[in-house]
């Protein structure tokens, strides 16, 4: 009105502004119409969407399922507490949250559901038991106890949506302040697990047993609460078995769990055949529990005369699994009878080199002295594909895919289709340049191949990126956070597979108990009480597959 009045305002203009006027009042009309329809729409769904599919027992059968007049679907059964007061406040905040998610529409709008499935999951669709905390961006937050590290991913913490501090505020003439503490409470608490933490005080709880069973006639050691909340965390973890293929990158993490657990990581096959560079064991007595390192040398397809290192006879991995891994076969099988409870693999660090090698060698230089296969060696790493810190070429690259491509199939025909296999991402160097651009090559080849074989990634790699003071020499990792967290996250996926199942720092169901306290093959006695069912759920490739779909994903560049 005040434009209508204002004498300074052209007739032209006054047409303007009246078409606007007309045309906002005609969108408001259409607004408010909509939102009568959309609130009809509302009233008549009722509560008659498909029930959701209730998470499955280790045992086989459904826990929470809905009865046929059920609107709503409980878990009430998920929750691993004797605290009625607790367990309510957990039914009331996660109980929702463990059930598989409809697969009809929302009562909602389509846009508000969109909405509220965007804040809650970062891959709309997948049921929030699903939701793989490793894959999340986050934060690796690394205390005074580094035994305390932990990945916090942002979607699981709901980061996005902490208030803004008063530092934030603009504007302002005040320098905001930063102190050194870490995240709050209420955020530790919604991150993965500390299950390596757990794995080394409940070895220690075994170890106090043990010794009092040995010296007391009496009655079995009484446990305070917490290490008997700690025994009933972890008993699942007896008599598992995990398989890794890969490197020496791999095999010091292994090591370093082995210590961490009061054991020494040892070499099963004989030095003739390679050492280091062939097969190890990390064997823990008291869980037996143990975790194998299969080594890759490379995915080259024969042994050439140039091979750098002499006692490394079997290069291809067809012949290594039937030279090397074949003797060593029956030691790797789990809880199921017919493979590992759970699989890493990779290969990177050897065929970068045996790359570059080739480049540096042609046909007929075994036969030439030794100096001069030096200087041409020396002059031809300058050079063309002998060169250190490039790319990989064209042909490089499909004929890594094709072989990377086999390994995965023969994994599968090995152990089964079905196996829990995980691909870990490729790490860089302590000062990473030039040198890691094969590597970064030879991994976004791995995350595209995986992404279309049905293979999920183990993204530890990538958590470890720059943090070159944890790195024990210019290639390996060191014992601390980053390999704490490697802990974590293979036990996280190691307790998946089980059947065990884990949303927002929550560890929500438990895989079936199998014998527990067995030491060299018999029982401890005295160990407490734990109840294990008579037939023990051990489908590894079944509780894999429950959450498997909605985690395969390239995971981006």
């Amino acid at each position: 009105m005040a434009i209508i009045m204002n004498p300074r305002f052209s007739p032209r203009g006054l047409a303007i502004a009246l078409v606007a006027l007309a045309g906002a009042m005609f969108i408001m009309v259409l607004l408010a119409s909509s939102s009568v329809d959309a609130n009809k729409i509302r009233s008549l769904k009722t509560a008659t969407t498909t029930k959701p599919e209730p998470l499955m027992t280790a045992a086989g059968g459904a826990r929470g399922a809905a009865t046929e007049n059920d609107t709503t679907v409980t878990n009430e059964t998920y929750i691993v507490t004797e605290d009625k007061e607790n367990a309510d406040s957990f039914q009331s905040r996660f109980g929702s949250l463990l059930s598989w998610r409809p697969p009809a529409w929302s009562a909602k709008d389509d846009d508000e559901a969109e909405a509220e499935e965007q804040d809650t999951d970062p891959e709309p669709g997948t049921p929030l038991q699903c939701s793989d905390p490793y894959r999340q961006p986050g934060y690796l937050y690394i205390p005074n106890d580094t035994l305390d590290s932990q990945w916090i991913p942002f979607f699981e913490t709901d980061f996005v949506d902490i208030p803004d501090p008063e530092s934030a505020i603009y504007p302002t003439d005040k320098t905001p302040t930063f102190t050194d503490v870490g995240p709050p409470p209420d955020v530790i608490n919604r991150s993965p697990h500390k299950w390596h933490k757990d794995l080394i005080n409940y070895v220690k709880t075994l170890q106090a047993i043990e010794s009092y069973v040995q010296t007391s006639d009496s009655q079995p050691l009484e446990l305070n609460d917490e290490q008997n909340d700690l025994v009933r965390r972890v008993n699942w973890a007896h008599n598992r078995r995990v398989l890794v293929f890969g490197d020496s990158i791999d095999r010091y993490m292994i090591k370093f769990f082995c210590n961490d657990l009061g054991q020494q990581a040892q070499v099963t096959k004989h030095p003739e055949y390679g050492g280091d560079h062939t097969t190890m064991a990390c064997h823990i007595p008291l869980l037996n529990f143990t975790m194998y390192h299969w080594h890759v040398a490379s995915l080259y397809t024969y042994r050439p005369v140039w091979f750098w290192l002499p006692h490394v006879k079997y290069v291809p991995f067809e012949e290594r699994f039937e030279k090397i891994f074949k003797p060593v076969w029956n030691e790797i099988v789990g809880m199921n009878g017919k493979s590992p409870d759970l699989i890493l693999f990779q290969s990177g660090l050897w065929d970068e080199r045996v790359f570059r090698e080739a480049g540096r060698f042609e046909d007929g230089d075994d036969k030439l002295s030794e100096p001069e296969r030096k200087t041409k060696y020396d002059r031809l790493s300058k050079v063309g594909l002998g060169r250190g810190g490039r790319q990989l070429v064209w042909d490089e690259l499909v004929f890594y895919k094709a072989r990377m491509d086999k390994l995965i199939t023969l994994v599968r025909d090995k152990f089964g289709a079905d196996v829990p296999l995980l691909y870990r991402s490729l790490s860089a160097r302590r000062e990473s340049a030039s040198m890691d651009l094969a590597g970064i090559n030879m991994d976004r080849v791995t995350r595209a191949l995986v992404a279309k074989r049905g293979v999920e990634i183990f993204e530890w790699s990538r958590m470890a990126a720059a943090f070159s003071n944890q790195y024990m020499d210019y290639l390996h990792i060191g014992q601390g956070p980053l390999s704490y967290t490697w802990s974590n996250m293979l036990i996280y996926y190691l307790f998946r597979a089980a059947g065990g199942a884990e949303y927002n720092g929550t560890l929500a169901r438990f895989p079936d108990s199998v014998q527990q306290y067995v030491l060299d093959g018999e029982a401890v006695t005295g160990a407490p009480q734990i109840q294990v069912n008579r037939n023990p759920d051990t489908s590894v490739d079944k509780f894999w597959a429950e959450c498997h779909q909605y985690n395969i994903h390239w995971g981006g560049r």
